[in-house]
């Protein structure tokens, strides 16, 4: 039975199983294979004494160290991991339930260019844009979360994630997740975020951001990396393990080989973020794809991304921790049907594996450029994917038997009232267009698609604002984001 809750559709019997129970044994065993022969490497020595000090053996190799990770920590790490996850948003109405066989959708992070809806201008992305893809997210109800979605080029580079934050918390009241990028913007979101939620208590009691944290493959454990979660952790932010591996490259070109080498990477973050904190939430993310090797690309719109996912996804299910996997970016530089064909590939087959959380509307040219137009028809398409998950209810009321007899041969069941009153359990076409013709030239002009696209998401953002902040918080943010400017400035 589906459990209503904000944001987030449930399955209800569709699912899709690319892995048996032995190739799931197989590819944890191989991971902790990994961690523990091969080991990974830190770059942060804080980082390598934490892990020796909870009973990683640590050697160091040239000004860095090479920690191998025992099992046995493994295993201490995943049983204090917790398995269900409440991302709280700034407006509780939009919490985001993460929950086995749940699934939410959002958009896809850090892109740097942008299409622009009016003038179709192709440029780099600015801090004002950032402000009104936020606010359009926060407006699309199909959307469970608020990803960092573009870079506030327009910013230097060391304050860009404090800016970046700054347009989300401001513009947006669902679950935020950003990449934190080191140890000084970590602190500056954090009181940020306090100032949103009411106070640093109420932000440890209600979570409203996670820090996604990445890997740099294979088995690499950065400063950054390291910094970051660590910072984030014990400040109460929720984390987010991010495997970017690609297949051919910096991760074998055979599937398995990346899918195991994606597992190792986030289980060593994983025991990082247990043994800063014990019982920190993680969810287990990935955006692992392929290389293309005629072209050196990574590329997405590919179905390999599909399978890495889903085997991801279902690693996430085999560890009882909530997912977050990279789905529906297109290859294609433009908002058309390769963009359309790629995002429903991909976003339907990881929503049937039961991934948690699927982050790619929106995006083009293999993840670096953001388009409105796309993202309200990925939004339509999420909607649709969101109805074939609930499934087919199946249940003496549903059959409707006694009204088939009541009907009976030759009737009709359009003006009865059980019809009626049942009519907005159908989906509903908002711009994928279902009328005649005629009623369709009358209505559009005979606009296509990807122009009314880019029309709705002008009007949405001319009509829609987020739940306010709380009084005076607005106020302080600004100042916090205004010092550590300064601050970045004057260093």
């Amino acid at each position: 039975m589906q459990i209503e809750k904000t944001g987030v559709a449930a399955m209800n019997g569709l699912g899709l199983k690319c892995l048996t129970r032995d190739d799931l044994d197989n590819i944890h065993h191989g991971a902790c294979h990994i961690l523990k022969h091969t080991g990974v490497l830190v770059e942060m020595e804080e980082a390598a004494e934490r892990f020796h000090s909870a009973g990683a053996l640590v050697d160091r190799k040239g000004k860095y160290w090479l920690v191998r990770i025992p099992e046995w920590m493994v295993t201490e790490s995943l049983s204090s991991a917790p398995k269900s996850i409440t991302y709280y948003a700034r407006d509780p109405e939009k919490n985001f339930y993460l929950e086995d066989n749940r699934v939410g959708f959002s958009t896809f992070g850090e892109q740097v260019n942008i299409i622009d809806p009016v003038t179709r201008e192709y440029r780099n992305s600015t801090k004002q844009d950032c402000c009104n893809v936020y606010r359009l997210i926060d407006a699309l109800d199909g959307l469970a979360f608020c990803q960092r979605t573009l870079c506030p080029g327009d910013q230097m580079p060391v304050v860009q994630a404090v800016h970046n934050f700054h347009a989300l918390i401001t513009h947006n009241s669902k679950h935020i997740t950003i990449g934190m990028v080191d140890k000084a913007s970590v602190e500056a979101i954090v009181k940020m975020a306090a100032a949103a939620a009411g106070g640093m208590d109420k932000l440890r009691e209600r979570p409203i951001c996670t820090c996604s944290c990445c890997p740099t493959s294979p088995l690499a454990l950065t400063v950054q990396f390291c910094e970051t979660l660590i910072t984030a952790v014990e400040a109460g932010i929720n984390v987010d393990i991010m495997a970017m591996a690609l297949s051919g490259g910096t991760g074998p070109v055979t599937l398995a080989g990346t899918i195991v080498q994606t597992v190792a990477e986030h289980l060593s973050g994983l025991v990082l973020a247990q043994i800063t904190r014990k019982g920190t939430t993680v969810t287990f993310g990935s955006c692992s794809t392929i290389m293309d090797l005629k072209t050196g690309v990574g590329v997405v719109g590919v179905p390999e991304w599909a399978l890495i996912g889903s085997a991801i996804a279902q690693m996430g299910h085999y560890y009882q921790i909530p997912c977050r996997i990279g789905s529906g970016v297109s290859d294609s530089k433009l908002p058309d049907a390769q963009a359309a064909y790629q995002f429903t590939m991909n976003a339907l087959t990881l929503s049937l594996a039961g991934a948690n959380m699927l982050f790619g509307a929106g995006g083009i040219e293999s993840g670096i450029t953001f388009d409105y137009a796309k993202l309200i028809m990925d939004h339509e398409c999420i909607l649709n994917i969101r109805r074939i998950l609930e499934g087919v209810k199946v249940d003496n009321e549903s059959m409707a038997l006694d009204l088939i007899d009541e009907i009976g041969p030759g009737g009709t069941f359009l003006t009865h009232r059980h019809t009626f009153d049942r009519v907005r359990t159908q989906s509903q076409a908002f711009l994928f267009d279902r009328r005649s013709r005629e009623a369709w030239m009358d209505a559009t002009d005979g606009k296509d698609l990807t122009e009314r696209a880019y029309e709705k998401s002008v009007e949405i953002l001319a009509n829609h604002q987020p739940k306010a902040l709380p009084e005076g918080a607005g106020e302080t943010i600004d100042g916090l984001v205004a010092e550590f400017e300064a601050r970045a400035k004057a260093g």
